[in-house]
C-alpha cells in the first residue's frame, strides 16, 4: 500500500517468537500461595474468634476472605498472562497475544512506528490503518529486548519512526553479565542473612527485657518468640524475590 513500510531485505526471512519473562510466572505462583495462606489463616481466626475480638465473626471472615481472595486472583491473572503471552514475528507480520487482547499488523501496511519512553523499559507501537500493536519491552529479558530493538530499528528503516532519540537515551537495556550479577546478589544475600543472624538474638533480648519489666502484657510468649523470626524471614524473602526479578531479566539463552 502507498505510504506503507517495507521490511528490510535482511529481515524478510526472519521468524521470531518471544514469551513473557519467567518472573511473571514466579510472581503469580508466590502470590497465589502466600495470599491463599494468609486468607485461610485470617478466615479461620475470625470464625473461631477465640478471644472475642470480633463482634461479628462471620462478617469479619467474609471481609478477610474477600480481601485476600482478590489478591489471590491477581496472582492467578499473572499466571494466565504468562501462559498466554506471545510475540510472533515472521516475514511480513507482527502478531501479539496478551492476557485479554490480541492483535496483528502487516509490516507492508504500517503507517508509523512510535518509540515510547514513559517507562524505564520503553515500548514500541506499530500503527496500521486498521489498528495497532504495542510491544512492551519490559515483558522480556535484556537479551531479548536488545534483539527486538535492533530488529525493529533495522527492519523498519523505511518507516516514519517517532520518538527514537528519547527512547535511545532512556530505555536501551543495560549490558549485564548473568553470572557476575548472580555472584553479586548471592554475596548481598549472605551479608543480609549474617546481619539478621546477629540482630535476631538482640531483638529477643530487647523483647524479653521488656516482658520482664512489665511491658508487652497483652502479648503471649508465642508472639514474642515468633515475631523476630517472622520479620527476618519476610525481609530476606523480599530481598530474594527482588533478586530473582533482576536475574530473570539478565538471563540469556546460554545460561
Amino acid at each position: 500500500a502507498e505510504g506503507g513500510c517495507m521490511l528490510a531485505e535482511s529481515q524478510q526471512n526472519t521468524a521470531r517468537r518471544y514469551r513473557h519473562s519467567r518472573h511473571m510466572l514466579e510472581m503469580g505462583l508466590v502470590s497465589v500461595v502466600v495470599f491463599s495462606l494468609m486468607g485461610s489463616a485470617s478466615v479461620i481466626v475470625a470464625i473461631l474468634n477465640v478471644d472475642g475480638s470480633f463482634r461479628r465473626p462471620l462478617l469479619a471472615a467474609c471481609i478477610f476472605g474477600g480481601f485476600w481472595g482478590c489478591l489471590c486472583l491477581v496472582g492467578v491473572w499473572m499466571i494466565l498472562v504468562y501462559l498466554r503471552h506471545e510475540l510472533h514475528i515472521d516475514s511480513g507480520n507482527v502478531r501479539h497475544r496478551g492476557g485479554l487482547f490480541s492483535g496483528s499488523v502487516c509490516v507492508s501496511r504500517l503507517t508509523a512506528a512510535t518509540w515510547k519512553s514513559f517507562t524505564r523499559e520503553g515500548s514500541l507501537t506499530l500503527h496500521e490503518s486498521s489498528g495497532s500493536v504495542k510491544v512492551a519491552f519490559g515483558n522480556y529479558t535484556y537479551e531479548e529486548r536488545r534483539e527486538l530493538i535492533r530488529f525493529f530499528r533495522e527492519a523498519l528503516v523505511a518507516c516514519d519512526q517517532q520518538g527514537w532519540e528519547q527512547f535511545e537515551k532512556r530505555c536501551l537495556p543495560p549490558q549485564v553479565e548473568y553470572r557476575v550479577l548472580q555472584k553479586k546478589i548471592r554475596g548481598h544475600l549472605r551479608f543480609a542473612a549474617t546481619a539478621f543472624a546477629v540482630a535476631t538474638p538482640l531483638m529477643y533480648g530487647i523483647l524479653i527485657w521488656q516482658k520482664l519489666n512489665g511491658g508487652l502484657q497483652n502479648h503471649s510468649p508465642g508472639v514474642i518468640v515468633a515475631l523476630p523470626l517472622l520479620i527476618a524471614t519476610m525481609l530476606l524473602g523480599c530481598m530474594w524475590f527482588a533478586a530473582r526479578e533482576d536475574l530473570s531479566r539478565a538471563i540469556t539463552r546460554d545460561d
